[in-house]
């Protein structure tokens, strides 16, 4: 009975993964709900994403020729770097809000693993921009483990995207 409620619900299985995205219905679901939170405050999450990830990786701010030699007060009365902060939320954004479209989420994260390519960030800084992002969520937000495994499978779907283009030892001139 269950099985014939979720689908009348959920119009297909809610559990079974998207083959290109590796996620369900219901992690979907879950990442933009709770997106949808986060968003509401663009400036506020995008900034604190930033502050925290250079507080664990220094060397992160360094990316950052304007920034680089501010400080957390500094930082956040910048309204260049507020602007950066809220492109990198409005990307997120873009992918998230597009998940039942894998297809034009996978092209959005080879476009940024171009750019970041071109300025040679590496896989790890992009792995503690993860690890801010899941302190985010569990501490800021008080997200369910549930909530937090989606996300993980949302991110590692996109950075699949991403490592796919900062892997390739070519760098496109497009």
């Amino acid at each position: 009975m269950s099985s014939i409620l979720n689908r009348i619900l959920w119009g297909r299985d809610p559990d079974k993964p998207n083959p290109m995205s590796g996620l369900t219905p219901r992690d979907i679901y879950a990442v933009q709900r709770s997106w949808a939170v986060m968003y509401a405050e663009a400036g506020k999450y995008g900034l604190e994403l930033f502050i925290r990830l250079f507080r664990l990786n220094p060397v992160t701010k360094t990316y950052f020729r304007t920034i680089k030699d501010m400080n957390e007060e500094q930082l956040s009365k910048s309204f260049q770097f507020k602007a950066h902060a809220i492109n990198l939320m409005s990307s997120i954004n873009t992918a998230v809000t597009n998940l039942n479209q894998p297809e034009v989420v996978i092209a959005l994260m080879n476009k940024l693993g171009e750019t970041h390519k071109k300025r040679r960030v590496e896989k790890s800084h992009f792995e503690d921009v993860k690890a801010v992002l899941v302190d985010i969520l569990r501490n800021d937000l008080k997200l369910t483990d549930d909530v937090i495994s989606s996300w993980a499978k949302f991110v590692t779907f996109i950075y699949k995207h991403i490592f796919d283009v900062l892997d390739d030892k070519q760098i496109s001139n497009e």
